[in-house]
């Protein structure tokens, strides 16, 4: 979430005009995913981008709440639900839908791409796909994917088993890089026309990154199963894919996070920006009232020495003081007692929005180094994946770099922050790795917290939480019992606490 370059005109005019009169964003080009898309592969691109680091940076503020980051305003008066996980097949519809409309559009790009014999688009459509079907898998285990995308077609797709998902997508990636290759070749041979440039509000039409970048979701999705016993030897034949690849994996500096030319005006902010900071007007939005530092996010950086706390929250006004609450807690504290989210966070209007943050890439990578799954110094990439934490919050000033200050944190004698010190190492990992997503990635926290039950994040104190565990998972959504009834009714009965995704022990 680092303030981003300021982004060409030309682009940024381009866009205006593909997202022209869409409610989702000034950028979105389609909502309707029964409707033939009409324009270009080249101009859907950049539009599905925003509409996908949209998607990431606004979908998930419940899971802030579970994962210990945030919590709910003595403002505001709550429902039971939001606080005591019994919610219903209405709950968050929009993570479910949004996501087939953005799998309509990277379809289309891949669809094209390879139609006009453009490897590159066909491979970041590719890409794409497998991104958010990751997502939809690790959401609500099995979805709609051989059946689905076919509008019209067949509107009322069957389910496919998520296992079966995970192993089409790996196929899926490995093709995408084949594609990449292919491309390579044909630029080095002198061809001129495959370049995506700045169509790519992403990686700026660098194949290098969008390679590495692919590596890096298969890493994850490979980590996901890592505790699934019957999965080993599926694991070890996809990590010497894995090996023998060149591309290797995204690196300190290389943030998956899109800019198409964010502003301070009506409807261009950065998407975490203007849903949780601040509104063109400078004035706080509702979001950023409504909530708040959680306690036990606070309590663990207070506790380790950790900089960062001033940047993921910011002080109760009037004070140098962080006050946080307990989720769920039956005596929650008003704003003016309470620290909102802070200057690391909430940069500018003009923030890049993160897909994948290289923090989060380099605690992947720190994690399966530590499993024997890749080379490297697991140490070194831990403590690599803490410094570029610290740099992407920006923590520093006249006194010191980021380097420094991480450099200081880590060196400490402490257990789950300095290497040394720390008995578990792959607790450590994933401590510091939840320490590092607040307000990034609630969702791969939770994904880890579901896969090792890491760190011991507190169950909500809402009085009406019968059922003391964090879901396992999202219901399908209301949308799905009325529209594609017979296909969601042949999975059975489903429950946030006991129907597990198939990575789940």
């Amino acid at each position: 979430m680092k303030r981003a370059n300021t982004y060409t005109a030309a682009v940024l005019a381009l866009l205006l005009i593909v997202g022209s009169g869409c409610k989702e964003s000034y950028f979105d080009i389609n909502n309707n995913p029964n409707s033939a898309t009409q324009s270009p592969a080249e101009l859907v691109l950049p539009s599905a981008l925003n509409a996908t680091a949209t998607y990431m940076n606004t979908s998930f503020a419940f899971l802030n709440l579970w994962m210990g980051y945030w919590n709910w305003s003595g403002n505001y008066s709550i429902g039971q639900q939001d606080k005591n996980y019994q919610f219903t097949t209405s709950f968050n519809n929009a993570i479910w839908n949004t996501a087939y409309t953005r799998l309509k559009d990277y379809n289309y790009v891949e669809t094209q791409g390879k139609s006009r014999n453009q490897p590159y688009l066909q491979a970041i459509g590719k890409v794409m796909k497998a991104f958010h079907y990751q997502i939809l898998v690790d959401t609500y285990g099995n979805v709609p994917y051989t059946s689905a995308l076919q509008g019209l077609s067949n509107a009322q797709p069957a389910y496919d088993n998520g296992q079966a998902i995970y192993e089409s997508l790996m196929v899926q990636l490995d093709s995408a890089q084949t594609l990449i290759q292919q491309g390579n070749t044909r630029v080095g041979n002198g061809e001129t026309s495959l370049g995506i440039g700045n169509n790519d509000v992403m990686f700026k039409g660098d194949m290098g990154k969008w390679a590495r970048f692919t590596n890096t979701l298969k890493l994850k999705m490979l980590l996901r199963q890592s505790e699934k016993s019957d999965r080993q030897a599926y694991i070890q034949t996809q990590l010497a894919k894995l090996k023998a690849s060149t591309a290797g994996f995204l690196r300190a500096g290389e943030n998956a996070s899109v800019n198409p030319g964010y502003i301070n005006s009506d409807n261009r902010q950065s998407p975490f920006y203007g849903t949780f900071g601040y509104g063109v007007n400078g004035a706080t939005v509702e979001n950023y009232n409504l909530y708040r530092a959680n306690k036990y996010a606070v309590d663990f950086y207070r506790t380790t020495n950790d900089d960062r706390i001033g940047f993921f929250y910011a002080p109760v006004a009037g004070t140098a003081n962080f006050v946080a609450t307990n989720f769920g807690t039956v005596n929650p504290l008003v704003n003016s007692q309470t620290s909102g989210l802070g200057s690391g966070v909430l940069v500018s209007a003009s923030q890049d929005a993160v897909v994948l943050s290289s923090h989060e890439a380099l605690f992947l990578q720190a994690e399966a180094a530590q499993r024997g799954w890749i080379s490297g110094s697991a140490q070194t990439l831990y403590e690599s994946a803490i410094t570029e934490s610290y740099r992407n919050l920006g923590v520093e000033d006249d006194q010191g770099t980021a380097a420094q200050y991480a450099q200081a944190y880590y060196s400490q004698a402490i257990n789950n922050v300095g290497w040394t010190a720390s008995t578990n190492k792959i607790q450590a990992i994933i401590t510091q790795k939840w320490a590092s997503l607040n307000g990034f990635s609630p969702f791969e926290a939770w994904s880890d917290y579901r896969r090792l039950g890491l760190p011991a994040v507190p169950i909500s104190q809402e009085p009406s939480t019968t059922i003391k565990q964090i879901p396992v998972r999202l219901l399908y959504p209301q949308t799905e019992y009325s529209y594609n009834s017979t296909n969601v009714a042949a999975q059975g009965t489903v429950s946030q606490f006991t129907s597990k995704i198939f990575w789940e022990n």
